[in-house]
Order: C-alpha cells, then structure tokens, then sequence
C-alpha cells in the first residue's frame, strides 16, 4: 500500500491563530462598551461573550419579495423552523443589519442574565488566498479591498484580514478602524508566491504528453523490446506519470493550507455572536479524492460556526478553459465513462484515479471547490468580474439584509447525519434563501465523524482488548522548524489475515483506516486531528505475490507542537469485518539546546526517490534514499538491518568548526554481544527543516540465528561529553 500523506495540519498549530481571532474580537468588543467602571465591563464581556453556549443551531436568512427587494421588518413570530419535520422553537432572532426599524432580537437562552450584547454585529474575515492568486491579479483585490473598506465598512461592523500561503497569515486583527484595515492590505501585496503559474505550467506539460500519446499505440508496454517507436511510447508514458505526481503533490500542497485556514477562521468565530461572513479571494484549486472528507470538514466547520462563506474569483474575466483533448475530454462524466478503457478508469495511476485527473481537467474544474464550498454554507461565488469591488457591494448588501435565527435541536444526538432543516414565514409570496440543513458534529468536536466511525471510537476499549485484526503501529517524532514537531505514524499488517477479492485480472484490497490525536488532560471528546481514510486499493498479479511476501503497510505523517498526546488508530477489513484497535502515548517535549536525538526507526526497506523533489521534504530521507519503517521489526537473516534517527544541538569542535558526535551500535542476544561493536563517526550538520545530523546505516544479518535480538545505540557529543543511549528489540526469523 502506498504511503498516504493526508490531513488538516494538527489542530494543535491552528490554535495559536483561533486564540488571536478570538482575542481580536474580543478586544473590538471592549472598544465599543461605553468607559465605565471596569469590573463591571469586565462581567459584561464575559456575559457577552465567553459564556455563549454552542450547542445552538444557527441560519442566516434572507427573506424577499416576489420583485426580489429584501423584507427586513419581520419579527420572531413570523418565522417557523422544523428539523426533520419536527418543530423547533427559536431561542435567538437578530433582524438584519439594513433594517430601518428598531433592532429586534429574542433573549437567547443561552447566555446566562446580564446587559444586552454590545459590539459589532457584523463580523467581516476578507481571505487572500496568496497560494493561488498571481501577483498582478492580487493587485486588483487589494485595490477593491481599500475600496470596499472606504465606502462600505459601518461601525456595527468589525472586519479582520487574513492571507493565505504555507499557512495563515493573520495581517490585521478584528478591528473597525479603516486605516488600520487600508495599510494591512496594502501590505497585503506579496504576501506570498502564488503556484498557480506552476500548476499552469505542469497542465500544460500533461496536456502536450496526452496529446503526443493520444494516437500511439495502446497495448501494455512495459519494456523497449517492441522497437524504437514502442520505445519512445514507453518513455512518454513515464514522463507523464512523472509530471502527474507532481500535479498531484502540487494540489495538496496548495488544498490543504486552504482549508485549514477555513476551517481555523470559522471555529475560532464559533462562540462569538453576530453575523459572520468570510469573504476569500482566490483563482481556485483542486482536492485529490483522498481530500474530499477534509472539504466535507471545512463545511461542517463552517456550518457550525453559522459562517457563511463568499468567495470572489480573483482571476478576473475569462474566456473558457483550454483542454488537452487527449485522453481526458473536456466533460468530466464523459472522461470518466467513455474515452478511457475500464481499465485505466479503474486503475489508480500515479496517484490519481481518472475521478481525480477530471478536476483538473475540462472547463472550470478548478473552480468546482468554491462553488460547493460556498453554495453548501449558504454564500455566494463571484466570477468572471474585473470589479473585485462591485463582487464585495454585491456581498455587502445580501449580508447586511440577513436575518439570524438560531434554536436547540430537540434531538441531542450528534451522530453526523445530514439533519434538514426548513425555515418558512407567514408572509404571502416571500422567496426565503437559507442552507437546506447542516450535519449533526458534536458542538465541542472540530473533526466530523461518519456514525460508522463514531461507532468505532466508542468502541475502542473492546475492540482493543478483543482484537481480530493483527496491528502494528509505530509513531516516531523529529523536530520541526519553530518548535513544532513532525510525527510520521506507521501501521503493518500481515497480508494473509486480509481478505482479497478478485475482480476481473485484480485483487482488490478495502481497509478503513482512522486515527484520532487527542492531548492528554482534555476531555476526551477533545480530537485534535484525525487520520487515515478509506482505501480501496487493485493489485495486479505482481503487486498481489510481492505483498504476500512482505507487509501491508501505511503511513501518514502529522505536525503537532509540544505536549502529550494520545493516538488512537483503528483498522478494519472492509470485506471480512475484522478490526483492530491500538493506543499510543506521545510525549514531545519543549525543545532545548541539549544534545539530544530522535527515536530510533529501524527497516528493512531502502530505495531510491523516483521523485527526489518531493522526496527532500520527507523526514524519512537521507540523500535521495527513502526509508520505509518495518514496523513489526521482524527480519530475515537476508536483511540488511537499516537503523535511522536524526541528531540535534552537537556543539561544533574549535578546530574544524564543525560537530563530532561517535554513535556505537551494539547487537545483543539473551544478553550477550553477538557482533563486534560498530563505531561511526558524524561531522555534517542538515540545515533543513532543522538543523540536525542524521544517522542512516545498516548492519547485515547473514549468519545470525533466529530468536529475538536488543539493539542499542549510543550517541556521543565529543566537545561536550553528553551521550544519549537507546535500546530496541526486533525478531530475526
């Protein structure tokens, strides 16, 4: 199975920026409460704010009549709410912001008795999605930013601005000052390197290789036997499955940033009152299948939130997309059903199904996201407009004609089903524009689960104490830039306890695999992150007798900050129902200057990067060499023994400049030294992502007997005198 790298960045990292959300929002509304004395603003912030509770269930609606003019004068009594057709009562009702009448609103039940909210009503997030927006197209967002601030931005309202890059960028805090909010969008402009042009630029590269092997030959060519034009045949196919990796690494490393920066925006809005918008500016992406339930997530997140999300194409006018007119057309149904064989339709290649490969491909796929993104949350996307200002007024007044109404669901079983909800009005002939309905994720979980998935997580103590699926997991952690650390987390499964199906010329393999990161001392509803995802994987015959021989395996790698965790993993056998649960325990400290070293990482498994570019950013890498975990750490006497960690803080010796740091490798059976020690000498520092040193070497097994085996390590810091030991067994068969 291949290495699955997927997953919002850990929540841990998002924190930090939902703490700043909420602390600048907070800070606005302490702006606004008229000077008194302080402890009483300070009860009525805590009234106002923190003790909102969010089990409440809150739309937005628009109500207008028959011309399409905005009825802004109805009252509580005139609207009804069911939930799967069972009535609910409103407990909250805010009348929208362009109404001439006095403000209406209804004592929501959830905020304990106190004065009445004070602050901005309306709460403005403007996103430049800086990953896909070229720099002369952000020019024109920043002029219709400063415009839209200028002439809209009212005191009820309090506006922050955020960019998008490798990660999110807060660059002004929630505030109501217009100068403020002008200069952080002025220096909004190069933010960040756009790929789009990148992404451009390999599409075409893919689109040309189509086009160039559109009328070659079909038939499987897997060596240069059939003559040269056979030859060059081959040779195209593995350039273009080279240039379709990179597509692929490319749309998760522009997708997944965007979406946490989504998701993070909205759940720090969550217990804040008011209307929430969040406007982004963006030319679009693409999410590969295996990111679909992380869309789904964001959407939940933001429903949750009650935040609707607009979204402004910042790509200007266009006039249709090209496409290759090879083997995938421009429709995406067609390219699925017609103008591929089955066999490439079923066939994953490269990392892509033909369902991935249509959303790059034909007219407008790369604007699929922010259609459903911001239709399912009850916005709008804006495109094919030079004017990134009209898009914003169109925005400003269907946000400002919003009414807000919110109810407890009678049913307080958040098992994640889609409820639907239908809000109506008394008022003859009004046309009401509300979401269809949300998904029922419990009100203190960021990450939804499918009831399947629930099911699993309540029932991980039996499941773990009765498992009928064998497991072997390994979570291992090396240091990060900024304090942060990198955890690739590793399972194994022998093969021969799954179950295959043969379909047609394959076995077909179906795992579910879920992981969930809690850390430790919060509630145990408390899931940071989640894992893993559904995985239906076709072998062929070669695939099929080289698995049997070896491991199912699976990798998925997180970034959390320092502290203790939890994690949780769960594996099921989609065909036999066998399953399999186990519990890690994850301790990162704060990182110090000490000499010190990571966790030992032995393997069986070495080989070379086919795609060293994206190999450089695995931590499992030395060179261009990739490190594979045997995580059962079962050997042949066959094997060479390859142990890996990585080395931080060796002080540098005077006379060279450079570190030295001696690493013993001792091998013992029932005690005893069963080899010579072996010393290795260390001198070069790898500065990226990190500074470190890195230990990658083997020790053969030829000639030792079976049984198991301890292996220690020793690492020791010449100029300062430190050493780090570290033990491990393993089994020779």
């Amino acid at each position: 199975m291949k290495t699955a790298n997927c997953g919002f960045q850990s929540h841990p990292r998002l924190r930090s920026v939902l703490t700043l959300i909420l602390a600048s929002l907070l800070g606005s509304t302490i702006a606004l409460v008229p000077a008194q004395d302080k402890q009483q603003t300070k009860n009525q912030e805590a009234d106002d704010v923190i003790k909102i509770n969010s089990n409440l269930v809150s739309f937005d609606v628009m109500v207008k009549d028959k011309k399409g003019r905005p009825i802004t004068n109805l009252k509580t009594e005139d609207f009804t709410v069911t939930e799967n057709g069972v009535p609910q009562k409103i407990e909250f009702f805010d009348s929208p912001l362009s109404s001439t009448e006095a403000r209406k609103e209804t004592p929501a039940t959830q905020i304990e008795p106190g004065p009445t909210r004070r602050g901005p009503r309306n709460v403005i997030s403007l996103v430049m999605d800086a990953q896909t927006t070229e720099g002369v197209n952000l020019k024109y967002v920043r002029e219709g930013v400063t415009k839209y601030i200028n002439d809209r931005i009212q005191d009820t309202d309090s506006v922050a601005l955020f960019a998008i890059t490798g990660g999110l960028q807060l660059l002004q805090p929630f505030t109501q000052n217009k100068q403020k909010l002008i200069a952080a969008a002025d220096r909004s402009f190069g933010v960040g390197v756009s790929k789009t042009a990148e992404r451009r630029d390999l599409e075409q590269s893919i689109a040309t290789t189509r086009d160039q092997l559109a009328g070659a030959a079909t038939e499987e060519i897997n060596t240069a036997a059939g003559g040269p034009a056979a030859a060059q045949v081959m040779m195209t196919r593995r350039v273009l499955e080279q240039y379709v990796q990179l597509r692929s690494a490319l749309s998760v490393q522009q997708t997944r940033p965007i979406l946490a920066a989504l998701a993070s925006i909205c759940e720090g809005l969550r217990p804040i009152p008011g209307k929430k918008t969040l406007v982004m500016f963006s030319q679009g992406f693409v999410a590969p299948q295996a990111l679909d339930w992380q869309v789904q997530s964001t959407i939940d997140i933001a429903n949750r939130a009650n935040v609707a999300i607009y979204i402004i194409d910042s790509t200007g006018l266009t006039g249709g997309t090209p496409t290759s007119g090879a083997l995938v057309p421009a429709g995406a149904l067609s390219g699925i059903s017609a103008a591929t064989n089955q066999e490439s339709r079923i066939r994953a290649g490269a990392g892509e199904s033909v369902f991935d490969i249509t959303r790059h491909e034909g007219v407008d796929r790369q604007q699929d996201l922010l259609y459903r993104i911001s239709g399912d949350t009850g916005g709008q996307f804006i495109k094919n407009t030079n004017d990134i200002s009209a898009g914003l007024d169109r925005i400003d007044d269907e946000i400002r004609s919003r009414y807000t109404i919110a109810y407890r669901s009678t049913d307080m079983n958040f098992d994640g089903r889609f409820r639907k909800v239908k809000i109506s009005v008394n008022t003859p002939e009004a046309n009401i524009t509300t979401r269809s309905g949300y998904n029922a994720i419990p009100p203190n979980q960021i990450m939804p689960f499918s009831p399947t998935e629930k099911k699993m997580i309540s029932d991980f103590a039996s499941i773990s104490a009765h498992p009928t699926l064998p497991l072997a997991i390994q979570v291992s952690s090396f240091r990060g830039p900024q304090g942060y650390y990198t955890v690739p987390i590793s399972l194994e499964i022998p093969p021969d306890k799954l179950k295959f199906e043969h379909q047609g010329d394959k076995q077909l393999l179906q795992l579910n695999v879920l992981g969930v990161v809690r850390k430790e001392n919060e509630s145990d509803d408390q899931i940071l992150s989640r894992l893993g995802g559904n995985f239906n994987v076709g072998l062929t015959a070669s695939q099929y007798e080289a698995i049997l021989s070896d491991k199912v395996f699976f990798r998925q790698d997180m970034e959390l900050e320092p502290g203790n965790y939890t994690v949780d993993l769960f594996v099921k056998d989609q065909v036999s129902g066998n399953v399999a649960a186990q519990r890690q325990k994850l301790l990162l400290p704060t990182p110090d200057a000490a000499f010190a070293t990571s966790d030992l990482v032995l393997s069986r498994h070495a080989e070379p990067a086919k795609q060293p570019y994206l190999a450089s950013a695995d931590v499992l890498t030395e060179g261009n060499v990739l490190i594979r975990p045997s995580v059962s750490k079962e050997f042949r006497s066959t094997d060479n023994l390859i142990i890996f960690f990585q080395l931080y803080n060796a002080a540098p010796v005077p006379d060279s400049g450079k570190p030295l740091v001696r690493v013993t490798v001792l091998l013992r059976k029932d005690g005893k030294l069963v080899t010579k020690p072996v010393d290795y000498e260390l001198t070069d520092i790898i500065p990226q992502p990190t500074p470190h040193m890195t230990f990658a070497k083997f020790v053969k097994l030829t000639g030792l007997a079976p049984g198991n085996y301890t292996l220690t390590v020793e690492s020791r810091d010449v100029l300062q005198g430190k050493m780090v030991k570290q033990e491990t067994g393993f089994s020779l068969q």
